[in-house]
């Protein structure tokens, strides 16, 4: 969802399609903040299992492991493009300023 609002963003620059994929920036950011904190609290909190449910538990550690890696990345992508929709709403809100100011001067001639 996250992706899809900021190319519906990147296509059609509305302030309002800005505001939501920045607002679903910060919700990923924050989303993957609170899953690395609880990724490593299950990787730090494992109890030894049983030989019988080895393999599986330790697949599952590992895949814990992939996943504790991709949230930086996960978080990181979501801080750039949340900076970048702060610049491209600040310079969205100038160019409504300056049209508005080009015209008054326009009707003023």
């Amino acid at each position: 969802m996250k992706g899809g609002s900021i190319i519906r963003a990147v296509r059609h620059p509305t302030q309002g399609m800005i505001t939501f994929a920045l607002m679903m920036n910060i919700f990923c950011m924050i989303v993957a903040v609170i899953a690395s904190i609880l990724t490593t609290i299950e990787l730090s909190s494992f109890n030894s299992v049983s030989y019988r449910n080895y393999g599986q538990a330790k697949l599952g550690r590992e895949v814990s492991r992939v996943l504790l890696i991709s949230y930086p990345l996960e978080f990181s992508i979501a801080l750039t493009y949340s900076i970048f929709g702060c610049i491209g709403l600040s310079h969205h809100h100038n160019e409504d300023s300056l049209t508005a100011v080009t015209e008054e001067a326009e009707s003023t001639f």
